[in-house]
């Protein structure tokens, strides 16, 4: 407004620098060498993409993750599926009286395991070890290390063997914690 009447704004405390332009960070003066030295660029890395490198990728766990089907020391990689099984009776399924209960895999009590083994004659081939958050098994042709989606009770559980599927079923009871 106080350029329309033609006067200086009094509270304007700004003042134009040398050569009329405003003060702004172009305006600084470019200073000499200071003889600190100046850290290399790194060279990149080998994909763009990636956010960590393979070296700074540190688990005490194998990887099965192989794209032929077979770990680095030949033995394969069985096929497996993970179920869930709910405890729910008459007044749960048919007059809807568990409020806590839905069809999600939070809400069951039990997460059941099917690992398909072909060629494999019995369970005494087999050394199973459960933890509360992984799975590992072992046999002369298989090798199995599976992080598993819940924590278990590790000590409560039980595996049982199908002759006929030659399929190995491991039952364990999911962890009532907080998510």
């Amino acid at each position: 407004m106080a350029t329309l009447l033609g006067g200086r704004d009094p509270d304007d405390t700004e003042s134009p620098g040398p050569s009329g332009a405003p003060f702004n960070p172009g305006a600084l003066p470019v200073a000499k060498d200071d003889g600190v030295a100046i850290p290399a660029v790194r060279p990149g890395k080998k994909d763009a993409k990636a956010i960590w490198d393979v070296s700074e990728l540190v688990d005490d766990f194998d990887d099965d993750s192989s794209e032929e089907g077979e770990d680095g020391s030949g033995l394969r990689i069985p096929t497996y599926e993970f179920m869930y099984k709910q405890a729910i009776n008459t007044a749960d399924a048919f007059l809807g009286m568990a409020h806590n209960k839905d069809p999600g895999s939070r809400s069951c009590e039990d997460m059941v395991l099917k690992i398909h083994l072909p060629g494999t004659r019995s369970m005494r081939e087999l050394d199973l070890e459960v933890e509360t958050d992984r799975l590992r098994l072992r046999s002369a042709t298989y090798k199995l290390n599976l992080y598993l989606p819940h924590k278990v009770d590790a000590d409560e559980g039980k595996a049982e063997w199908d002759q006929k599927l030659e399929t190995l079923k491991v039952t364990a009871r999911i962890r009532d914690e907080e998510y």
